[in-house]
């Protein structure tokens, strides 16, 4: 669903912190010769229609990548330095390239290429111009972030593991019948999974030191061991709630067996919703059922 790569380390980019960060980082761009000063600094036709380099696509110089990925990215918008929609816009493109390309360096600041006052980025951090490219298109300047020690989240990244939590918070499901000692010939046994239709609902997690939002909704699959089969979007429940129930025709010993398959998104620091990636979860249960003949009985 998603990559990413650090143009810089290969793995991860090195940050002592602070303004020593800042100067280092600036020292090696500008030693190196490859920083493009964006934003305000950025001529507009290149803005307006960045021309990508032949082998890799990014603007200027290649080495100029912090970061470089496919499908969207993710910003915090504490971090975001440019109007909303272009953070959707990262965050969104499935299909996308996308690059992280240094901005504005403590060296450009002092040479007055990018005046202080249109930074904005907090000390140990660095002001990046991010960029994504539609398949088969140019590469559009969506914004600006303030970048900070870590890689940037990538929308697959959380959602591996988002997909972990998933597994561990769904609730059991508990098949149970009644009446609890057998069903009876022509008269309606009635099922419960133990789950509640809402499933999971709006859960609210920490992933990634991001802000997530969880949401399952669950369907079941009931089969109850005749030629009787039904999907609900109920989970059952306990007499008089007859929503899911079934009425046997023959006496004997029967197999019921029910499988609730949750579908989930999720939505990461108000971007999204975005599905969980990979099969729908699926959850079993089965229990063995006696169906008894039913009698009459004179009463008065």
């Amino acid at each position: 669903m998603g990559s990413r790569t650090d143009r810089w380390s290969g793995d991860s980019v090195a940050w002592a912190g602070g303004a020593a960060v800042l100067v280092l980082v600036a020292a090696l761009v500008v030693g190196l010769g490859l920083v493009v000063c964006f934003g305000d600094g950025i001529p507009a036709a290149a803005a307006a229609n960045p021309v990508p380099s032949a082998s890799t696509g990014v603007v200027g110089d290649n080495d100029n990548d912090l970061y470089v990925g496919t499908g969207g990215v993710i910003y915090p918008s504490s971090q975001w330095r440019s109007d909303s929609a272009g953070r959707r816009a990262a965050a969104g493109c499935e299909g996308c390239g996308w690059r992280i390309t240094v901005s504005c360096t403590r060296a450009q600041i002092h040479a007055g290429g990018c005046p202080a006052s249109r930074v904005g980025c907090r000390l140990g951090t660095l002001r990046v111009a991010v960029w994504v490219q539609h398949p088969g298109g140019p590469w559009l300047l969506v914004g600006f972030a303030c970048q900070g020690p870590r890689a940037p989240r990538t929308v697959a990244d959380i959602g591996s593991a988002v997909h972990d939590r998933e597994v561990a918070l769904l609730p059991p499901l508990r098949l149970g019948v009644e009446p609890p000692d057998g069903a009876l010939v022509g008269l309606p046994a009635v099922f419960r999974s133990g789950q509640r239709a809402s499933g999971l609902n709006r859960v609210r997690l920490p992933v990634l030191n991001l802000n997530v939002v969880l949401t399952a909704q669950p369907r079941w699959h009931w089969l109850f061991g005749d030629v009787g089969e039904i999907w609900t979007a109920k989970p059952g429940g306990r007499w008089p709630d007859i929503s899911v129930s079934h009425a046997y025709r023959r006496t004997g010993r029967v197999r019921v067996w029910v499988q609730s398959i949750w579908r989930a998104e999720f939505t990461a620091e108000g971007l999204g919703p975005f599905p969980v990636p990979g099969p729908p979860l699926t959850q079993d249960s089965a229990l063995l059922l006696v169906v008894r003949p039913a009698h009459g009985v004179l009463v008065g």
